[in-house]
């Protein structure tokens, strides 16, 4: 059925007019209005149903000037929500950088985005802005994506490098089919609804959604060697590990020496845990063995890069592999299997 929009309110005014002389009609016995067989005469349900159709034809833009502010260059049907953004005042807009630069980091922060995803997040969010009238601050070529990638990645993520044999040996020992977005969200969960109490929670409870205070304990284990856990250990800067005064055969000067490749990866920050990070958390802890914990995390020497990647998806992150391993001593044709080597006073991370 085609709509003719010309003259709504005209049409509705003239169904309500109808409306209401064929109600008076019937109320006259003796009028020949109340013979409502008469096709010259509709019924009272077909007057309601015209009136009701003339309220919601939509209201459309005509004028030259609604045309250009547009910005699309075509007729376009304004709907309530355009109506209202309009009435904004311009001060209180959202400028499409602004936009933009939000959506990337909520892509990161809440999505655990990785650099592809984030790259196509910032895509739709510019594309979307660019359908903005031009009153808002918005307009074709305005916004510099490239710039708010690198914005973004700057302030969100971190570049981490890992010494390996294979790919898969970035895979945690346990939870290697959780992501790293689910702990943070479970994590997220927990402080949220945490008791005053929750820092004396049991150590390492079987609780499906592990208390942070107790994720913090497991990761100062790894850092002591106690890798069996959603944990993987990487480094910001690789050349570190060459300074390790731990010669033992699997220490961290023998894993830069003998891996195959250097692989990197680009995380989330939101799903990064650096010795800081795990300090400041059991800082809060309160069970037996807590002190002796934070103890020895404040004991990692400042120059050691070490982070911890909390979650079984660190594949996803790889943004780069360096083959063969720039700082390897020697190609021996069979190459050591790289273990997680322990850390002292004096060692750098692995």
């Amino acid at each position: 059925m085609n709509i003719d929009p010309r003259n709504t309110a005209g049409a509705s005014i003239e169904a309500y007019d109808l409306l209401q002389q064929h109600q008076r009609a019937q109320q006259q016995p003796g009028s020949l209005s109340a013979q409502t067989s008469s096709p010259a005469h509709p019924s009272t349900d077909q007057l309601i149903f015209n009136l009701q159709l003339s309220e919601l034809r939509p209201i459309h833009q005509t004028s030259a000037a609604a045309l250009t502010d547009s910005g699309i260059g075509s007729p376009s049907t304004m709907t309530k929500g355009n109506q209202r953004a309009r009435a904004i005042q311009k001060n209180e807009r959202c400028p499409a950088p602004s936009f933009i630069r939000g959506r990337a980091e909520l892509a990161a922060s809440l999505a655990g985005a990785n650099i592809e995803a984030l790259k196509k997040e910032i895509r739709l969010a510019e594309q979307r802005s660019a359908q903005w009238p031009r009153t808002s601050g918005s307009s074709a070529g305005s916004v510099d994506s490239r710039s708010v990638l690198n914005d973004v990645m700057a302030s969100s993520y971190l570049r981490l490098h890992r010494f390996q044999n294979e790919a898969i040996d970035c895979e945690p020992r346990l939870d290697e089919d959780v992501s790293a977005i689910a702990h943070v969200r479970s994590l997220a969960d927990l402080r949220c609804h945490a008791s005053p109490n929750v820092s004396k929670a049991a150590i390492c409870s079987d609780n499906e959604r592990e208390d942070e205070i107790d994720m913090a304990r497991l990761a100062a284990w790894h850092t002591q060697g106690l890798t069996d856990s959603a944990f993987v250990s990487l480094s910001q800067d690789p050349s570190r590990l060459l300074l390790s005064k731990d010669d033992s055969e699997h220490g961290a000067k023998a894993i830069a020496e003998n891996a195959k490749a250097l692989h990197i990866y680009t995380v989330p920050s939101v799903t990064a845990w650096p010795t800081g990070k795990i300090k400041d958390i059991l800082e809060r802890g309160r069970a037996p063995g807590d002190k002796e914990l934070l103890d020895w995390v404040r004991e990692i020497p400042t120059e050691e890069t070490e982070v911890l990647f909390l979650g079984g998806n660190l594949d996803d992150y790889r943004t780069a592999v360096i083959d063969p391993n720039p700082y390897r001593a020697d190609a021996p044709e069979n190459a050591r299997s790289i273990k997680k080597a322990r850390v002292s006073s004096d060692a750098t991370p692995r």
